[in-house]
């Protein structure tokens, strides 16, 4: 069961898990851009230094216990409550403008811990104040706890820091858009130093000045950004600490404090891979960023890809589960959803396989449904001079009689001139022009036709492949081309696909697998049930199976 968050008021709080938590900091209704800050407060309600204020020049802490990100025009604030140093008391997240925020527009601060939403906190922004205390996560005992506070300064960023004993220069601060890059790489250290009008890529390179220290590069311009070169062996390329050496055999330690580090950007990390796979896919400027505060952080890509794998594959799903939800895979939803595994750059796994064959096998049974028919050779069958057999296929047609189903086993021939089913002891025959329709319903093939005798229900193998020959062969018969693109009755539209989704949660409504998902009617299309919200469900093959068996 779904737990709801603790909506808070103004001076209320609540007691957290000492563990990873996020806490997202946003403004609606604004008419003027906000930042999300953080600074890590004494038990005599100052900073340490300087570095103990973490804003968007400075977004992680040199503890690595806080680190601020950007989901949209979200602030995120990510606490490692075990990493915080025992001297910080409380950690304050504001959000602060260049000016006063619209009249009536909302602040929210939402905490997360393990993916799920334990309090809310939402009010309205003070009018005339420009920087605001959202609220706060500290400490009391071994304990932890937030409290919502919505308390501001009209003198704005500067009047908030310094009131925390934050120092600030004269200087003015880089204005918000400029490129202040949030991620890391490899370094290359012997590549010629970029210029302001070379085209190199982001990254860090050795400084002109200094070849001591690494500088980044923007790939516009050099920032103030630098990381010291370590020199001297046993120490970690990334961030110069000593490396403990391997007790029973040659080498080094990984770096504990870049493991816990690295372990902590890549959880706020992932929660933006989802987010900006849902709204825009892996491609666009949103997507290279977040690869782009990799190469910042001097985290390899091969890590950020184990990282987003789960997402990546989940966004996978979800673009097949929506391709598929009308039946049919045009040329373009093949196109799309190979650019896309390119894009997502994933290593071969058995659930990527299975994706692949998933959406190759829906195109080539679209192309059939369009009338590109295999051809069978049944050496048994009397076929008319200028017949064609299709299909042939062992089968068991379905009655329902009033004293339960009945079931006659035999084979289901599909041809240029008729459906024929031979058995043993029942047989029949239905030329063309006396069908109407054929879909696959569970493991069931279901042809629809003017007279009973004929149309029914078959019981075969591979289903789908079978009503797809079928709906093929009634095309043809029938003359009946499909224009590029156009779908039948069956169509699902894409707000009902995404919200059906969004409420189900990209997972199997039954067993909660997130694994060769398809759109199921609650009732069936067969039995009168609507394409619509409440009548449609997320359901993994093997429940949507199981369900058809029990119908």
């Amino acid at each position: 069961m779904m737990v709801q968050p603790r909506t808070l008021t103004q001076g209320a709080n609540i007691e957290i898990a000492p563990a990873q938590t996020i806490v997202r900091l946003s403004c609606g209704g604004a008419s003027t851009a906000v930042d999300g800050q953080a600074l890590l407060v004494a038990a005599n309600d100052r900073v340490r230094s300087d570095s103990d204020f973490v804003f968007y020049n400075a977004p992680r802490h040199p503890s690595g216990s806080v680190g601020i990100g950007v989901i949209g025009t979200d602030a995120l604030v990510e606490i490692n409550c075990h990493h915080v140093e025992q001297e910080i008391d409380r950690i304050v997240l504001c959000l602060s403008s260049d000016s006063a925020v619209a009249n009536g527009a909302l602040f929210q601060a939402s905490v997360e811990q393990n993916g799920v939403v334990v309090a809310k906190f939402e009010d309205s922004w003070p009018a005339t104040i420009t920087a605001l205390m959202v609220g706060e996560v500290y400490r009391r005992g071994t304990s932890w706890k937030f409290r919502a506070v919505g308390q501001g300064w009209e003198s704005g960023l500067a009047g908030l820091a310094t009131s925390f004993g934050v120092t600030i220069d004269d200087a003015p601060e880089p204005a918000r858009g400029s490129a202040v890059p949030t991620a890391s790489g490899p370094v290359p250290a012997t590549m010629t130093q970029p210029t302001s009008t070379s085209a190199f890529e982001a990254g860090w390179y050795v400084d002109n000045n200094d070849p001591r220290i690494l500088r980044w590069w923007d790939a516009f311009r050099w920032t103030e950004h630098t990381r010291a070169i370590p020199d001297g062996p046993g120490l970690c390329s990334r961030c110069g600490q000593h490396l403990r050496s391997r007790r029973f055999a040659s080498g080094t330690h990984p770096c504990r404090y870049c493991e816990g580090q690295i372990a902590q950007f890549l959880a706020g990390w992932r929660l933006r891979v989802m987010d900006v796979l849902t709204s825009d896919g892996p491609r666009g400027q949103r997507w290279e960023d977040l690869w782009l505060e990799l190469r910042f952080e001097r985290i390899p890509d091969s890590v950020g890809q184990d990282a987003a794998r789960s997402a990546a594959l989940g966004h996978l799903e979800q673009v097949v589960a929506f391709a598929f939800a009308d039946g049919e895979i045009e040329e373009t939803e093949l196109t799309d959803f190979e650019a896309t595994v390119h894009d997502l750059n994933l290593t071969a796994s058995p659930q990527l396989s299975s994706l692949i064959d998933r959406m190759h096998r829906g195109r080539e049974m679209t192309k059939v449904r369009a009338g590109e028919l295999p051809t069978a050779r049944e050496s048994d069958i009397h076929l008319d001079s200028d017949e064609l057999l299709y299909l042939a296929v062992p089968a068991q047609r379905v009655r329902h009689l009033q004293s339960g189903p009945r079931r006659d086993s035999g084979r289901l021939l599909v041809s240029n001139k008729k459906v024929r089913f031979v058995g043993p002891s029942a047989g029949t025959e239905m030329s063309w022009t006396k069908i109407v329709g054929a879909r696959s319903e569970y493991s069931t093939v279901v042809i629809q036709a003017t007279t009973a005798r004929g149309g029914g229900i078959y019981e075969v193998r591979n289903s789908d492949y079978v009503a797809a020959v079928v709906e093929g062969a009634l095309r043809r018969a029938k003359r009946l081309v499909l224009d590029p693109g156009r779908r039948d009755t069956r169509s699902i539209p894409q707000h009902v696909k995404s919200e059906v989704w969004r409420r189900d949660g990209g997972r199997c409504a039954q067993c909660g697998d997130d694994s060769y998902l398809e759109y199921d009617h609650v009732i069936p299309l067969s039995r009168g049930g609507a394409t619509s919200i409440g009548n449609l469900q997320i359901l993994c093959r093997r429940c949507n199976l199981a369900k058809g068996a029990q119908i």
